[in-house]
């Protein structure tokens, strides 16, 4: 789940609000106060893909949701910081898990068990681990500071290829053209079941059709015009955000907000991991091979 940036809420949108409220006279202590963070160094260790100068900003995010996260992204800004591209990673992927705090690895794991394992610090080394990549920073963002959110913004509008009627996340909405509040957006990126053939793979493209109709949004709406509106943006977004200790501050995840809203939504690509069916199981898919390891190392 979530895992924002101008064109991602979870980073860029966030950010974004953020930046405003550094502004904000004496509201920049309440909104610092609200920013919740972890040391990846103490969670992980030292023993990390290295930090090679020209190489991408990565950045996880995270998307939490009932306690577990079903969703997970990795953005990867250009040294440039004129080009990102979004990664998504299937919450399904049968990957090893490596060691979480005083939990044991395993040699084979659904990946969002990593999240429910070792939190957030244990899904960024399951994905390093995976990679081969170093995860500079992560936004966890708790799902109904999501919704919050998208209700602060009016509701976002996007254009569906089919109705989805779906009793499991309760949206009911027709195709074409048409506005989702914040209830709906959640259900949204949360419907699986009833698109497709009810893969988590649906439910990406789900997320991804959503990340491309805010960051339009986002792009030709000016929201820091009103420093009550965006106060009140920052407000939630610092409730419901948790990220590493090195962006923990209002004054980072500012200057985050720089590099990331420079960035024209054209410029960002949405990709999805290569996965096959896990044959043991095949209601799982495992990374494909040699396609996913190509992926990674094309950034």
């Amino acid at each position: 789940m979530n895992v924002h940036l101008k064109r991602w809420l979870a980073v860029s949108g966030a950010a974004v609000v953020i930046a405003a409220g550094v502004v904000a006279g004496g509201s920049y202590w309440r909104l610092e106060g609200n920013l919740k963070t972890v040391d990846l160094t103490k969670e992980i260790g030292n023993a990390r893909p290295p930090s090679t100068p020209g190489r991408p900003l990565n950045i996880l995010l995270i998307g939490k949701d009932d306690g577990r996260s079903d969703t997970a992204m990795v953005v990867q800004l250009n040294a440039a910081g004129d080009q990102a591209r979004v990664v998504s990673i299937p919450r399904d992927t049968m990957v090893p898990r490596p060691r979480c705090g005083t939990n044991p690895p395993a040699a084979i794991a659904m990946f969002n068990s990593a999240f429910s394992t070792g939190g957030a610090a244990c899904t960024v080394a399951t994905v390093e681990q995976m990679s081969g990549i170093r995860i500079d920073h992560f936004v966890q963002i708790d799902f109904n500071g999501f919704r919050d959110v998208i209700d602060r913004f009016g509701g976002v509008e996007i254009n569906l290829p089919e109705p989805i009627d779906d009793d499991k996340s309760g949206l009911h909405v027709p195709a074409g053209p048409t506005k989702l509040d914040g209830t709906q957006a959640l259900a949204f990126v949360r419907t699986r079941y009833s698109i497709g053939d009810g893969s988590d793979l649906n439910r990406i493209k789900n997320q991804q059709l959503f990340m491309r109709a805010l960051s339009e949004k986002l792009a030709n709406e000016n929201w820091l015009a009103s420093p009550q509106k965006t106060f009140a943006l920052a407000d939630i977004l610092t409730k419901s955000i948790v990220t590493d200790e090195e962006i923990g501050s209002i004054a980072k995840l500012a200057d985050l907000a720089g590099k990331l809203t420079a960035l024209k939504p054209e410029n960002i690509t949405y990709v999805t991991l290569p996965t096959e069916t896990y044959l043991p199981d095949p209601n799982r898919v495992q990374p494909k091979q040699p396609e996913a390891d190509a992926l990674w190392k094309a950034a």
